[in-house]
């Protein structure tokens, strides 16, 4: 049986939550001086939404093996109305203070029809990125992986989906050598999409495939050569940041394989509340940030240090969850599992 112990769910909620913080803690450069940010070892959170990728196969996978009535309708109520929230704060925020904070100021006005198709999650397929909402760009590839997963379920057993890991990873590691930009920095999404691929389904085979050395090795060698490759968009810049983003990589493969760890009680009922703010803590962060920067920031600047900017983020994602999130999840509960990488709780399998 595929399905891990109940104790190991929140051992990846709280994973979850330690790369949202990851992904803050780099934004607090993107929002104040660099000198009042968080330190950090790298400032990229390219390996922390591939991890969360990882975590977000493996928790679909489970979702759709368990419970495929009403699959997709269980995604859209998951992701839509935070979405929905981060783009509203944003409209609000550039219609209240438009460029008046200095940060992260789009090259031209956003129109009404790019709010609309961010509040949709178009990204992946439209050119219509909003700066101040920049993080929800993995989230519009994620959508696209949950209109796939049917697909590659009925594909599970065959050679399909190896051999689209492999043509997705390749792309991925020999990506820099043709654009040489970053792969996350288009005006739409599809081409992200396509050469990420290969780490989402690494967490999709490590459901099904569970002590799979073979996948193992050849996802953790593949990882580390596009770390080799993309250096400059993983931040390397020296040993500690080349070893963090090494260690995330191959930690959260041997975690997705081996299931590693479990636990009960107090412990997991705290790693299960950090998984639920992982998701409201990632998509709201940059428009909240935003809003803050353009208002309160400007007034008092000597308010904008990282910590701040941490406590802000944090604090919002707390009042979205349980204002927003939690109530629209009504469902009774009878056993928990998380049902995407940016999830931010763990949810329960009668909910997926």
């Amino acid at each position: 049986m595929n399905d891990p112990h109940r104790g190991f769910w929140p051992i990846l909620g709280g994973v979850r939550f330690l790369l949202a913080i990851w992904v803050l803690f780099d934004h607090t450069y993107n929002f104040g001086p660099a000198e009042r940010a968080i330190p950090v070892l790298t400032k990229s959170g390219l390996m922390a939404v591939m991890c969360f990728f990882v975590i977000s196969g493996f928790s679909i996978h489970h979702s759709i093996a368990t419970r495929p009535a009403g699959y997709l309708r269980r995604r859209v109520l998951r992701i839509l109305p935070l979405n929905a929230l981060a783009v509203l704060i944003a409209w609000l925020a550039w219609s209240m203070f438009g460029t008046s904070g200095g940060y992260l100021a789009p090259a031209k006005p956003p129109t009404p029809l790019q709010f609309i198709g961010c509040m949709l999650l178009l990204e992946a397929v439209l050119p219509i990125m909003i700066s101040f909402l920049y993080p929800a760009w993995s989230l519009s590839i994620e959508a696209v992986y949950y209109l796939l997963a049917p697909l590659f379920k009925r594909l599970d057993g065959r050679p399909h989906i190896p051999a689209m890991m492999i043509a997705s990873g390749l792309s991925f590691v020999a990506f820099p050598l043709f654009p040489d930009d970053y792969v996350a920095d288009h005006s739409s999404f599809w081409l992200t999409a396509l050469v990420m691929l290969w780490a989402w389904l690494a967490g999709w085979v490590a459901y099904r495939q569970p002590r799979d050395l073979r996948y193992l090795i050849g996802l953790g060698i593949a990882g580390l050569a596009g770390v080799a490759t993309q250096a400059k968009f993983f931040d390397v810049a020296g040993f500690a940041s080349a070893a963090v983003n090494c260690v995330a990589w191959i930690g959260t493969l041997v975690l997705v394989f081996y299931r590693v760890g479990e636990v009960g009680g107090r412990t997991a009922a705290a790693f299960e509340y950090l998984g639920e703010l992982s998701f409201p803590l990632y998509i709201l962060h940059y428009p909240v940030l935003f809003a803050v920067s353009s208002s309160l920031f400007k007034h008092y600047p000597n308010l904008n240090y990282g910590i701040t900017q941490v406590i802000v983020s944090i604090a919002a994602a707390i009042l979205a969850y349980h204002l927003v999130d939690k109530p629209l999840r009504v469902a009774p509960r009878t056993s928990r599992a998380p049902t995407t990488l940016l999830d931010a709780r763990l949810a329960p399998t009668g909910r997926h």
